[in-house]
């Protein structure tokens, strides 16, 4: 008690003090209409000094004032309420020049709190409407609405103050003061501190090299005076590299939690506001609360938002931004004495700007990839863990089935696949319920109560049907996971072909990949003729954009060897021979698709058949109804001997 009563004592004292300045100030005011014309003529003396090397008035941007005056380098200004306008002496780029800034209509009183805040030499010009309305004389009045703006800043920095060094806050360590509303406040539980995450590394599945790669790193957060009794410095910043919801956060938490160290998570978006200089004090605020905390990890998502390349030319709405940033490498080479680490991440790296990436900053980089087969069996195991699930549930088989799912996504499917189970009222979750959780997490959910016609549905059985067993028949195609008409999202039908895990792509399986995709139309031209629908866009879509980059980037087509940029391929010579190698190898895609399913149109018929019955056929009984298992139906090739794609010749 006695030193609350201590603490307003003092503030009563500071905020008195202030009121008797301001009383001061305002009897010092001339009385009468002559000493407002005295005010007038002393505000629009311009000082010696500040004449000295003057050039003509130059037109600044606000941001740019502001800027100037928070740096100190603005010496005098004068507003004008009638033209919105601001005008003065400032410091730009060495030499004293006039200036001349506009600002917002009713921006004055704001923008006067600041520059007094900034002890910049003040004056005003009162509108013609304030010199008409009588009361105080002259620019008494306005004189008055700023001493009284003045008053009111200093007494909310009081109470401010008061309240950050009262006992039990728990939140007065810091030297900076941002009220709970102020722009430079974060959001709530933004930016706060977390003591110890609970997350380990257990809890992170199939990211052994990321893992591996932070171990060292929080050893080093455990017992930090062994590495430095060896002369090795702490690691200042670690920057996480990867797709999203591959785990990047998870990590980070993971790595906060083994070191037994306090965790203060932000996404970089909270830097970035409108508001001049509200980043920068974010930033300071961050650091200000982990450098408190001694040990700590300051995490840092989505790290592009704020750290994108700074531009050599000025660009408007980038000044606030390239300030934040500045603070951000201002605060990070802060750290030489303090066991605080700072870990980002992002999946644009190419963006950074290079001043991020130097040594003493973000100079470890740790790569976050999509799982591998391995990684995502870990990670079905450890979600379904947490679930009843059968033992017959086969996991590896998911996995397979799986690839180019991250972490969130496996997360996600685990999560459909409860759902599934509850709505069929099983008491586990079995592998039916996993098959349609992946189609809902791929594709969305069955529309089984949409109402499709009969001719639609027999469209969508035979388009589907050209797809699978073109995937059935080819030598260097995968044999479809199962094909089925029932609508999902915003597909009719759709014929599911199992992901893979290879890095490298051949040439001959870039085309089994363009034959499928021609496999719809084909066995619409087979059931419709010539009056085909425009069931095949999405296939046209996907397999144009393959066939382009086959053309451009692969060197798989006529055009030999080499890389064409984008720009290059609308107009001119290379244009028309990118666009003729395209079309090469897309018309030669849809002569081989016809070339197979044109003579087994018996086998689409019995496909169609059992489609439009069951509505859904995995790959077995689709081979089984085809006839794949017992030689080769309507002089299709059997098991053994499947197709494969004639090869166009590459060059020349």
């Amino acid at each position: 008690m006695d030193h609350r009563r201590r603490t307003r004592t003092a503030l009563t004292v500071g905020l008195l003090a202030s009121g008797g300045w301001m009383v001061g100030a305002l009897g010092a005011l001339p009385a009468g209409a002559a000493a407002s014309g005295a005010a007038a003529s002393g505000a629009t003396e311009r000082p010696a000094s500040a004449s000295a090397g003057t050039t003509s008035t130059a037109n600044l941007e606000l941001s740019r004032l502001l800027s100037l005056a928070r740096n100190g380098n603005v010496r005098t200004a004068r507003l004008d309420d009638a033209t919105d306008t601001v005008t003065g002496t400032a410091v730009v780029a060495g030499r004293v020049e006039r200036y001349q800034t506009a600002y917002p209509s009713g921006f004055g009183a704001h923008l006067t709190a600041t520059l007094l805040a900034d002890h910049v030499q003040l004056s005003v010009t009162p509108s013609a409407a304030a010199a008409a309305a009588g009361g105080i004389a002259g620019g008494s009045a306005t004189t008055f609405l700023i001493l009284a703006i003045a008053f009111t800043v200093l007494a909310s920095v009081g109470i401010g103050a008061w309240r950050r060094r009262a006992p039990g806050d728990g939140k007065g360590s810091g030297t900076r003061l941002h009220t709970a509303n102020s722009p430079a406040s974060f959001a709530d539980g933004h930016g706060e501190q977390v003591e110890v995450p609970p997350t380990r590394f257990g809890d992170v599945a199939g990211l052994d090299e990321a893992v591996d790669t932070m171990a060292e790193l929080v050893d080093a957060l455990r017992d930090p005076e062994r590495y430095r009794a060896a002369g090795a410095e702490l690691p200042h910043g670690y920057l996480l590299v990867g797709p999203p919801g591959t785990g990047k956060t998870l990590l980070a938490r993971a790595v906060a939690g083994e070191a037994g160290v306090p965790f203060f998570a932000i996404g970089a978006s909270e830097f970035v506001e409108s508001y001049v200089g509200v980043g920068a004090a974010r930033v300071r605020t961050l650091f200000d609360r982990a450098r408190a905390a001694e040990r700590a990890i300051v995490f840092i998502d989505e790290l592009d938002a704020v750290g994108r390349s700074r531009s050599t030319h000025a660009v408007p709405g980038n000044e606030e931004r390239e300030n934040t940033l500045n603070q951000l490498l201002v605060e990070m080479d802060g750290f030489k004495a303090s066991s605080v680490v700072v870990l980002a991440a992002t999946n644009r790296p190419d963006v950074l700007d290079t001043a991020l990436l130097r040594p003493g900053r973000f100079d470890h980089q740790v790569a976050v990839p999509l799982p591998d087969r391995a990684g995502r069996a870990r990670i079905l195991r450890l979600y379904l863990a947490r679930r009843p699930v059968t033992p017959a549930a086969d996991v590896e088989a998911l996995a397979r089935r799986t690839a180019g799912l991250s972490g969130a996504d496996l997360a996600n499917l685990a999560n459909a696949a409860a759902f599934v189970a509850v709505r069929a009222r099983a008491g586990k979750i079995t592998d039916a319920h996993l098959d349609e959780a992946l189609a809902t997490v791929a594709l969305g959910p069955a529309r089984k109560s949409a109402v499709v016609t009969e001719h639609d549905r027999r469209v969508t059985a035979w388009h589907e049907a050209g797809h699978a067993l073109t995937g059935l028949w080819l030598e260097h195609a995968a044999d479809p996971i199962s094909v089925s008409i029932v609508p999902r999202g915003q597909a009719g039908g759709v014929t599911w072909f199992p992901g893979h895990d290879d890095v490298f792509l051949t040439r001959r399986q870039a085309e089994a990949q363009l034959v499928v995709a021609m496999g719809g139309r084909v066995a619409e031209e087979l059931l419709l003729g010539d009056d085909f629908t425009q069931g095949a866009m999405q296939d046209f879509k996907a397999a144009t954009d393959l066939a382009r980059h086959m053309v451009t980037e692969y060197g798989m087509s006529r055009l030999g060897p080499g890389y064409v940029p984008p720009e290059e391929t609308h107009l001119g010579v290379l244009a028309e021979r990118v666009h003729q190698a395209t079309d090469e190898l897309l018309e030669h895609a849809l002569r081989q698709a016809r070339e197979l399913l044109v003579p087994a149109r018996a086998v689409l018929e019995r496909v169609v058949a059992r489609l439009l019955e069951d509505e859904t056929l995995d790959t077995a009984t689709l081979s089984a109804v085809a006839g794949r298992s017992s030689g080769s139906p309507s002089g299709r090739p059997g098991p053994a001997a499947r197709t494969p794609v004639p090869a166009l010749p590459v060059g020349g």
